[in-house]
């Protein structure tokens, strides 16, 4: 096996500290979970509001993309951090951040379209800037999605509130029944602030266009979410069927139970593995005996001579090519149709931005799919000083990569107004004693959070996971392989092997000079000239940071470092 020698510079450190380059707003994971397992609950949750400034929400509902690329799920199974994200708030005494005494204002003024977690994290960021915010919200609450498209058993709504209330606190103004739904009322903004962020969200839900879809008894997902959690519906038919296998066809289903459903069936035209919903959330609505279809597609629904749903035709689904996205294609299986009785149909298989405001005159520039085109590097539309993001230029998103829209906009919009750039990372480095860690933690199981009883579940306001106990939090925490930890190997080695000796798993290894590949070009083509005749190498995706090469080594040619990096 040949080595390409390559300069592990500071961005190179940066991207192999996974959970952190995978998050959206780079929430420092590892670093707060170290601060658990010290026990101290509150700087970790003020690094939290550094970075995602959400985390009593996001520790609830983040699809935690940092899981996903957690070096730990190699092993066994990653890191639970979104848990211990939540486990920080629930366990810290201070559960909101220190409010600056005074902000020096600006004299500029933003106007926000919506209040979804994208406007409010953009509406942070700006009024700590020192500029005038006033955010514009159709609906008659704040929070958007966060509060009509999610369910309180997932998120309750004082988790909501206390977000909100911070932001205003910070003295952004948020007017409530204020749409922006006509050309003149948009118009009237560009006349009045100096610049704008259009944050509307994906409300309009996408139609299955298959027939019956205008009989009584279907509704469309975001209009069942939003009607629930407004508490205009309060009750459902005994038969629900959900169409779709996104987190909003979850949420519609686990809220059909809740608001009088006996049998609720969930459609997916493709496989669990392919179901873009959570797994956590899949299995919870399994747990509570929600049926699903999996490759079924609805083809037809069947109405009685009152024009009211009675059933849902459905045709059954084989795999084939993949398409656009790398999914595989359903492919119909003729003759394989059947039917549910149903009295509802939701379908929820989609949502996209309502941008009815716009018109040719302002001079945004309109994709094919009706979303406003910007520039990615800073969110400005084709019109100056008019900036868009979140889920209005892309269609439905997780909250912590639209929140991550909202911040990258405000400093857009701040250096727009200001001429004020940003500055970049800062890069810190410190010589490290090998952590002091639990026992066998490498092989320490994933902790699970607690839940209430089945029994329990029958109200909307009851949230269902209780997060994980603060024992369970310490263990949780424990099992972080520390990726911000790194093993240096200097030049005073003698090859003597003693740390391949006592390496648990096997990730340290003595390689011969004629298997590494010095290029001419190399920035390091310098530094290992000489007479050597093998070199030490170390997988970083294997190494644990258990520090026992560190005291194996004889001459001390081993030291471990720490590595951070934040924003500046």
């Amino acid at each position: 096996m040949n080595y390409k020698l390559t300069k592990a510079d500071d961005h190179w450190f940066r991207e192999n500290i996974n959970c952190q380059y995978a998050c959206p707003v780079n929430t420092p994971a590892m670093n707060y979970i170290e601060r658990i397992t010290s026990g101290d609950f509150d700087a970790s949750l003020r690094l939290n509001f550094m970075a995602n400034l959400f985390p009593h929400i996001l520790g609830r509902v983040c699809t935690h993309p940092c899981e996903t690329a957690c070096r730990r799920g190699v092993i066994d199974k990653p890191i639970a951090i979104c848990s211990l994200k939540r486990s920080a708030g629930d366990f810290a005494l201070k559960k909101s951040p220190a409010k600056p005494v005074h902000i020096e204002k600006t004299g500029y003024r933003v106007a926000i379209i919506g209040s979804g977690p994208s406007g409010l994290a953009a509406a942070h960021d700006l009024a700590m800037k020192g500029h005038t915010v006033v955010i514009y919200e159709a609906l008659p609450v704040a929070g958007g999605m966060l509060s009509v498209g999610i369910p309180p058993y997932r998120l309750p709504r004082a988790q909501i509130e206390a977000a909100i209330n911070g932001i205003a606190e910070l003295g952004a103004e948020i007017r409530l029944n204020s749409p922006i739904d006509t050309p003149d009322a948009f118009d009237t903004l560009l006349r009045e602030y100096n610049a704008v962020y259009i944050a509307t969200g994906a409300h309009k839900s996408q139609i299955l266009e298959i027939p019956g879809e205008d009989l009584k008894g279907v509704m469309h997902g975001v209009t069942f979410m939003k009607e629930t959690n407004l508490e205009m519906l309060k009750a459902v038919p005994e038969k629900v069927a959900v169409v779709g296998g996104g987190f909003t066809a979850i949420d519609c289903a686990r809220s059909s139970l809740r608001l009088g459903a006996k049998e609720v069936s969930i459609v997916y035209r493709r496989t669990l593995e392919e179901m873009p919903a959570g797994e956590m959330e899949v299995s919870m609505a399994e747990e509570e005996g929600i049926k699903m279809h999996y490759l079924t597609s609805p083809v037809k629904i069947i109405g009685g001579l009152d024009c009211k749903v009675t059933h849902l035709e459905c045709i059954k689904n084989k795999l084939g090519e993949p398409d656009e996205k790398g999914r595989r294609r359903p492919v119909p299986v003729q003759g394989s149709n059947f039917t549910i009785p149903v009295d509802m149909v939701i379908a929820a298989i989609g949502q996209s931005p309502d941008l009815g405001f716009f018109s040719d005159k302002i001079g945004i520039e309109i994709n094919h799919w009706g979303m406003p085109v910007i520039d990615p590097k800073n969110f400005m539309t084709t019109r100056k000083g008019v900036f868009a993001g979140g889920d209005c230029i892309t269609g439905p998103r997780n909250v912590i990569e639209v929140v991550a829209d909202g911040r990258k906009a405000a400093r857009s919009i701040h250096t727009f107004l200001t001429g004020e750039e940003r500055k970049g990372y800062s890069f810190y480095y410190k010589d490290q004693s090998p952590s002091d860690r639990m026992p066998n933690y490498e092989s320490a199981p994933r902790q699970k959070q607690d839940a209430i009883s089945m029994d329990d579940r029958r109200s909307l306001n009851a949230e269902v996971e209780l997060g994980l106990s603060k024992e369970n939090a310490f263990k949780e925490a424990g099992r972080c392989l520390l990726c911000h930890y790194n093993i240096f190997i200097d030049e005073t080695c003698i090859l003597c092997g003693g740390c391949i000796d006592v390496c648990p798993y096997d990730c340290i290894s003595m390689v011969s000079r004629d298997n590494v590949d010095v290029a001419n070009d190399s920035p390091d083509k310098n530094t290992v000239a000489g007479d050597w005749d093998a070199v030490m190498v170390i997988d970083e995706e294997k190494c644990i940071r258990c520090g026992l090469c560190v005291k194996r080594c004889p001459v001390n040619a081993i030291t471990m470092k720490r590595f951070a990096y934040a924003e500046e």
